[in-house]
């Protein structure tokens, strides 16, 4: 059968690459020594295949087409090159991608399916950062993590249970290791859709997230960027070290599934609309069961305006729940 061997969650940040600088030394060496441990012991498993748990930033899915749940399939996914990110193209092992979308389906899961599906920085940045002679086979999972309405916090815990449940049924003896990125707080310059009303700027931003940003025409690619750039500029961004400590501290605890009282206007007010990206997070700690976390690295990073974490999923077994002999 195939075995989970080892799954971990990391921040990305199209900032902290693009502008890696910002940061002082001490904060560079540290999250790059962080980043480097997590690295050490992936290579360290031994891993036939990497699923990684990301989401997308209006690159590749649209307000025409959202799902909540879609695993790429097919033979390989490519990165748009966007966040100073090279353009990785990952091989996928079409037989296993499609007997994982089977299994999925199999335990009620309705999720979509994308061939070949190109990937942002989301997916990317641990490519990047963990594994960037690009060798390990993948199986992207994308979720809905900023488009609202999203998927329950609870549902992703589910769908981590799902996809463990599904591997341990696979014939091939694949030795596997889960990726979840994202996080963890930090505030991102792409609104509600809902919220946006009829002035010029909002229609404009829903163009944008109708059509992504290499399909909208130029006029509407300078507008998000200036809009970006200004948002940039003002110190836009949030950090909550309480939010971030708090998370950590769950999953050092193995309570992994006290992540599901987080709803999503919670997050949001609490740690910015960045933080949804907690579905990853949650979606790999429900594939890993009866096991604690443990924090690799934090680190609040104002200059990249992100709270910047790496965590072992499957650090150490927790202890058995005594049984009661009355």
């Amino acid at each position: 059968m195939a075995q989970i061997v080892g799954a971990w969650a990391v921040t990305h940040s199209a900032v902290m690459v693009r502008t890696w600088e910002r940061a002082s030394t001490q904060i560079r060496e540290e999250i790059s020594a962080g980043y480097k441990q997590v690295r050490d012991r992936l290579l360290a498993t031994q891993p036939d295949l990497v699923i990684l748990i990301g989401n997308d930033h209006y690159q590749s899915f649209f307000l025409d087409n959202m799902p909540a749940f879609c695993l790429g399939i097919g033979d390989h996914s490519q990165g748009w090159g966007e966040a100073d990110i090279p353009p990785y193209r990952m091989t996928i092992p079409r037989d296993i991608a499609d007997s994982l979308l089977d299994g999925l389906l199999a335990r009620n899961f309705d999720i979509a399916f994308a061939r070949n599906l190109p990937l942002d920085h989301s997916f990317m940045t641990p490519i990047h950062l963990l594994m960037p002679e690009a060798d390990i086979p993948i199986i992207p999972l994308f979720q809905n993590c900023l488009a609202p309405p999203l998927p329950a916090l609870a549902r992703c815990l589910a769908l981590g249970q799902a996809l463990q449940s599904t591997l341990e049924q696979m014939l091939a003896p694949l030795r596997v290791a889960l990726i979840a990125t994202g996080g963890l707080s930090h505030e991102i310059p792409l609104p509600d859709w809902r919220d946006l009303g009829k002035e010029e700027t909002a229609e404009k931003w829903l163009k944008f997230m109708s059509q992504g940003r290499y399909q909208a025409d130029r006029e509407t690619q300078k507008a998000i960027g200036d809009e970006v750039l200004r948002w940039g500029k003002s110190g836009g961004g949030r950090i909550d070290e309480d939010f971030d400590r708090e998370i950590l501290q769950l999953l050092s605890l193995g309570r992994y599934q006290d992540l599901a009282r987080y709803d999503t206007p919670t997050i949001r007010q609490r740690a910015g609309n960045g933080a949804q990206e907690l579905r990853n997070w949650a979606t790999a700690a429900g594939a890993c069961g009866g096991y604690r976390a443990e924090q690799l690295f934090y680190r609040a990073v104002p200059e990249w305006l992100t709270g910047v974490a790496g965590v072992d999923l499957r650090a150490s077994k927790t202890a058995a729940t005594p049984t009661n002999p009355g």
